[in-house]
């Protein structure tokens, strides 16, 4: 029974979450994700949420940051595929950013996805010769 009650506790409180980042109360979210994510035991995930968090109030710069973090944690822990997905989450916001691609070229390459990364490698060599 007590066990429920504090599953009730987080529900209620990620609900309350929703609600403040639905009504663009930053400050408040930002606050109410510090207490939560405590609950999260993936600290990817942890990460990952919180870059969504501040993407959602448009904090674009920060968010990329945080994702950045993630990254590197999921290749860390030797999971690719959400490594993967972050990656071309940031490519979404800034497509070319440099550090992504570079990361989005090597995590292709680690699962057998050549032809990824080498369309990956070609937007590097367009950056670096200014053909963008």
């Amino acid at each position: 029974m007590n066990n429920q009650n504090s599953d009730d506790k987080y529900a209620v409180a990620w609900t309350k979450l929703t609600d403040c980042i639905q009504r663009k109360q930053k400050e408040r979210s930002l606050a109410l994700y510090r207490l939560l994510s405590h609950s999260i035991t993936d600290e990817a995930l942890a990460v990952q949420l919180e870059g969504d968090i501040l993407l959602a109030f448009d904090d674009v710069v920060p968010a990329v940051a945080k994702y950045k973090v993630c990254v590197d944690i999921y290749q860390n822990t030797d999971r690719f595929g959400p490594a993967i997905g972050v990656c071309e989450h940031i490519c979404t916001l800034k497509s070319n950013d440099i550090w992504t691609l570079n990361q989005l070229c090597n995590l292709y390459e680690k699962i057998g996805l050549q032809k990824k990364a080498a369309m990956a490698k070609q937007q590097l060599e367009k950056i670096s010769t200014g053909s963008v």
